[in-house]
């Protein structure tokens, strides 16, 4: 596919006075943490080969554990019966920001690795550029593409036909030096990119005609990538996220460190639902967390990787999953969508469909 639209976007952003933000900066907690080096960590992430690399990439931040679980057939000991509303599913938000610049890092692993590790919900952002997908958070360029995506899950499929992959599916950033719509591009994807329509052709699930909009069961999706669509479109490629059988919690937005208290109790909260709730509402809680476009927050450590992890005075949202998933041992988690998951975390959501 063409790379033409894979350059990395600037946007500008109102700033605050600079005196302010290093004066912010110098107080930052985070600070007091070691940061791994660009070289040191280059060479220790595992490359993906079906997305490329580029000279600019952060590589891993070193704080997350996932590929220390394997766990790539997990569902293979589900029945085909199950429906994954009731289902306790791992995945990561904006799945493929392992590439991006450290304040907007939101993995540390690979796609492959992720999915390897027992990950089955992806959150996928496609910029529309030049009649292309390119792979985004917010306006930063991933140094991916959508070809590359289609490629690694195909891969892992055909390795695991057991398993499905659900992938949220949305529009990022600007759309620009475009020809046709959004959905026409998919389309293009689906029926005659080369690089594409053959892997799509096998391992993507269409809805079938008269469908109703409901997550089908596992057996209708088995070695199949189900679209949760996120995007606007006159056409149906899978069920709708947050349409009516979905309850979502994704307060996404925090001031402070301290305020990670206050996305706890949301997490918490939707925890409790999800154990409680019907059997037919897909529930997903939204782990991740960032200040925004607060760049004084953001001067200060409120990051994705301080928000999951922690910082010194403040427990991230990671190791309180962890703690309340050990003390809280049965029922189901729902759909959990995490900034660098640790692999206890992906174990013990996994481990809820067998308790």
């Amino acid at each position: 596919m063409s790379r033409r639209g894979e350059s990395i976007q600037v946007a500008d952003v109102t700033r605050p006075g600079r005196r302010a933000v290093l004066r912010a900066l110098a107080a930052s907690p985070l600070l007091l943490i070691p940061m791994p080096s660009v070289a040191a960590a280059s060479t220790s992430r595992p490359s993906a080969p079906s997305i490329g690399s580029s000279d600019v990439l952060a590589g891993s931040l070193g704080w997350s554990d996932l590929d220390t679980t394997f766990a790539p057939d997990w569902m293979a000991a589900l029945p085909d019966t199950s429906n994954p509303t009731t289902l306790s599913l791992p995945g990561t938000h904006d799945t493929m920001a392992f590439s991006a610049s450290f304040i907007g890092a939101t993995q540390d692993f690979d796609l492959a690795t992720q999915l390897r590790a027992g990950i089955r919900v992806l959150d996928i952002r496609t910029r529309h550029i030049r009649d292309a997908f390119t792979i985004h958070h917010g306006l930063e360029y991933l140094h991916a593409n959508f070809t590359g995506v289609v490629r690694t899950v195909a891969d892992f499929l055909r390795e695991n036909p057991s398993e499905t992959v659900f992938m949220r599916m949305a529009s990022e950033y600007r759309e620009t030096e475009n020809t046709r719509s959004y959905e026409d591009t998919l389309d293009w994807y689906i029926h005659e990119n080369p690089d594409t329509r053959d892997l799509l052709a096998e391992y993507l699930w269409t809805p079938p005609a008269g469908y109703d909009g409901r997550i089908p069961d596992l057996g209708a999706t088995r070695g199949m990538v189900v679209i949760l669509q996120s995007f606007t479109a006159t056409g149906v490629y899978g069920p709708r996220w947050g349409g009516s059988d979905m309850d979502i919690q994704d307060d996404y937005t925090i001031p402070s460190l301290a305020a990670i208290e206050t996305k706890w109790s949301k997490v918490r909260t939707q925890f409790e639902r999800a154990a409680q709730g019907p059997a037919e509402t897909m529930f997903v809680n939204g782990l991740n967390a960032t200040s925004g476009e607060d760049l004084i927050a953001v001067a200060r450590g409120v990051w994705p990787i301080s928000i999951a992890k922690g910082a010194p005075g403040f427990t991230g949202i990671v190791p309180r999953t962890e703690d309340y998933l050990r003390e809280n041992g049965t029922g189901r988690t729902g759909v959990v969508m995490m900034d660098f998951p640790s692999a206890a975390v992906v174990e013990a959501i996994i481990a809820r469909n067998f308790s």
